[in-house]
């Protein structure tokens, strides 16, 4: 089984400084083949010049070079956690859109040849990985960073509906455990929603009642004044008591109004008692505050004609507004407004300024200038020092001729503004992606691939003696795996030396057992269990659902590494069993209830997939959806095969309904009836759950007749193995040809 490793890294091992040059780019010259060596690297040059000098620059603002960087080193990464060619793809796309880049890209198992444009320049990228390996977490990792670097330029998020998750994950890539940083997150965010509802409750409630009492008060006062008029002044005609009946209305409104205005406090939702004062119109509040803004603004039209017509002309006999324009002299009145001492109401300037932004003005009714980016990401006005604006304006001159663009960035001021997202944030937050340590030791890594092995060996039929055997000589041959893998040695190597390991540690278990009970020396077969762990399950089912999107080169080149490894697996086993003389025969029958048999591998399969989602470095709660995804399915399918369905049927309707379990669990986190926090990639729960799946016992029993010359019937167990292996990716093509348009119609 493939696991993460560390040596699928896109940059090269030494640090860089700010600048993204190698901080020993000044140790002496290496000598011969380190030299060669070290010089070419696997990672995306980003100490070039062009990527260099829109470092700091918001990418969206970026050149080429720069934009491509990020692109292909996202898709880089994505490939180094063992998915397809086709994800990949679907992954550089989505980080390209934003930046307004069409990416055209060919990719293999270890390498990406893309060509990246913007529609005025083009940049290809050939980059490579040393070798592969899987890494679930970086996958689900990749899909927030998509997420977060859409939203921050101003897209939607294309993976996830809470894109509120996405960016505290990538505020927080340093904590080892992401899978719960993103559960505080969205429990965080649950909590807020609650107070939000339980706030918007509380104020519909307050404003119903308040607004009801309120009403009910005014029409009340309303009618006692009508009938006191009517029972005080009987002799006078109906139409004077209607008059003084409404006369006394709207002064009872405009006191309201008054009232409402100067209730500035919005945490505050209740409504407070109004006095309703029915007293003189000429007197009401609304109407002395309105006749003293109307007197302050024709004295500061008076004021602002007199500053005119004493300021005259200007000294060349031009008038001011004739030289710089009527917007000059506009702008010009505002200003001075604002320098002095204002008697402006806060109401009316908040409504202005209000106004004034919504309109397109500044401050001071100009609009802003355009293309000036504030702080904050938003458009905003000038400088303060306008002189210094003029100035840089009048300074820089862009660069003519043919290769005036590679050149663009002399003389230009620095950026100010940061809006969206910069090069450097976004190579950092990939660097923490990419460096981030393995979720589990080697211990806890091969504690898992111990109970996974015998968990499959109990669904292969074994009892008790085989499922210890197993366990003993898988959680020995992985720990020891994953050792090696830190010392970047090769992998097929490495697979023969921690195959034959384990075959000789289960065989070496049960033989110790069989010195006290003779029986378990009958178990010849257990050791075929113990070396199911090196079985590449990603790179089988990623090379089906590459070749199910007409990309062949990736598809055979995955299927031809997934060929080797089991080769030398299986070669390895062989020799060990001939060197002690086993004869794997098969599991005999356990003779269990058909109940009770149905339950065991329920919770094997549970157990089973679990190990092999620790495998593949997944959060804990990424493997426990998993292995409900792959109990509910395997359970399924060796109960149809109990019933006579042939096995490539059943492995097929298993392989389909985890395909189908895993887009309905993925629509169901989007839609909301499961928290944001669980919404993980399809590949991430489908590919563990149907590993166990794979015919790991027809392919070793191909190998072993094969080694015995025994032609016959290795090939009838290897056409076996063949048709088990095809219908796995088939089934789960055909459940996202159910459920993703994207596969349903080749556009």
């Amino acid at each position: 089984m493939q696991q993460q490793t560390d040596h699928t890294e896109t940059r090269t091992e030494i640090q860089a400084d700010r600048s993204g040059r190698p901080k020993d780019a000044k140790k002496p010259k290496e000598h011969g083949a380190i030299a060669v060596s070290h010089y070419h690297t696997h990672s995306i040059p980003l100490d070039m010049e062009d990527i260099e000098r829109d470092w700091d620059k918001p990418i969206t603002e970026a050149g080429i070079a720069a934009k491509a960087s990020v692109i292909v080193r996202v898709g880089l990464l994505d490939l180094s956690a063992g998915t397809g060619s086709f994800r990949v793809r679907e992954m550089m796309h989505r980080i390209a859109y934003p930046l307004g880049v069409h990416v055209r890209a060919d990719v293999n198992l270890t390498d990406i040849e893309a060509a990246c444009t913007d529609g005025k320049d083009r940049i290809t990228e050939v980059i490579d990985l040393p070798t592969t390996g899987v890494n679930t977490e970086r996958i689900w990792l990749l899909e927030h960073f998509a997420d977060w670097f859409s939203v921050n330029l101003g897209e939607e998020s294309m993976y996830h509906t809470r894109p509120e998750v996405s960016k505290g994950l990538m505020q927080h890539l340093d904590e080892k455990d992401a899978s719960q940083m993103s559960a505080k997150l969205a429990k965080q965010l649950r909590e807020e929603e609650k107070e939000e509802k339980e706030r918007q409750a509380e104020a519909q409630e307050a404003q119903g009642a308040s607004g009801g009492g309120a009403v009910a008060t005014w029409v009340n006062r309303l009618a006692g004044h009508g009938h006191e008029a009517k029972a005080g002044q009987a002799g006078q005609s109906g139409q004077r008591e209607s008059g003084q009946v409404e006369q006394d209305g709207q002064d009872a409104v405009l006191d309201a109004l008054e009232a409402a205005s100067q209730h500035t406090d919005p945490g505050q939702p209740l409504a407070e008692p109004l006095d309703v004062h029915e007293s003189d119109w000429s007197k009401s509040a609304m109407t002395e505050s309105l006749a003293e803004r109307a007197e302050l603004a024709k004295q500061e039209e008076r004021e602002r004609q007199e500053r005119r017509r004493r300021r005259g002309v200007n000294g060349s006999g031009h008038a001011d507004s004739e030289v710089m324009g009527p917007d000059f002299e506009d702008m010009r009145d505002r200003m001075a407004d604002d320098r002095k001492p204002s008697h402006e109401h806060p109401v009316d300037r908040e409504f202005r300024e209000v106004r004034d932004a919504h309109e397109g003005r500044g401050r001071h009714g100009v609009a802003p200038e355009e293309g000036f980016v504030g702080n904050n990401g938003g458009s905003g006005t000038k400088a303060a020092n306008g002189t210094a604006g003029s100035s840089r304006r009048r300074g820089y001159k862009p660069p003519k001729g043919e290769y005036a663009e590679h050149f663009d960035h002399v003389g230009k001021a620095p950026v100010t503004g940061h809006p969206g997202i910069t090069v450097r944030q976004a190579h950092k937050r990939l660097d923490l992606i990419e460096h981030r340590k393995p979720l589990y030791s080697p211990a806890f890594a091969g504690l898992a691939s111990a109970i996974a092995c015998a968990s499959f060996v109990f669904l292969l039929g074994g009892g008790p003696y085989d499922m210890v055997g197993a366990f003993v000589g898988a959680g020995l041959g992985h720990w020891l795996r994953r050792r090696l893998f830190a010392h970047h040695l090769n992998q097929f190597f490495v697979t023969f030396v921690c195959v034959a390991v384990a075959a000789l540690a289960c065989t070496g278990t049960l033989r110790l057992i069989g010195l006290f009970d003779p029986i378990a020396l009958q178990h010849d077969t257990a050791y075929i269990g113990a070396m199911l762990f090196v079985i590449p399950g990603f790179p089988l089912i990623t090379s089906g659902l590459d070749m199910a999107k007409i990309d062949f080169p990736s598809g055979i080149q995955r299927l031809a590494y997934f060929l080797c490894i089991v080769l030398m697996a299986t070669l390895a086993g062989w020799m060990v069993a001939a060197i002690v003389h086993l004869n794997p025969e098969g599991f005999e029958p356990l003779g269990l209830n058909p109940w009770v048999n149905g339950s065991l591998r329920f919770v094997f399969a549970f157990l089973g997939v679990w190990g092999f989602s620790i495998m593949f470095n997944s959060p804990q709660r990424m493997c426990l959806v998993a292995a409900v995804i792959g109990a509910i399915t395997d359970t399924l399918r060796l109960e149809i095969v109990d019933m006579g369905v042939p096995a490539e049927a059943a492995a097929f309707i298993g392989a389909l309904l985890a395909g189908l379990l895993a887009s309905m669990w993925r629509s169901s986190v989007r839609r909301g009836w499961l928290p944001p926090h669980l919404g993980y990639p399809r590949i991430c729960l489908t590919v563990p759950s149907i590993v166990i799946m794979v015919p790991g016992m027809y392919m070793y029993q191909a190998m072993f007749h094969l080694g015995s010359f025994e032609t016959q019937q290795a090939l009838d167990w290897a056409f076996r193995a063949f048709m088990v292996i095809i219908c796995l990716p088939i089934g789960l093509a055909m459940a996202r040809v159910i459920t993703d348009k994207s596969w349903r119609y080749d556009i």
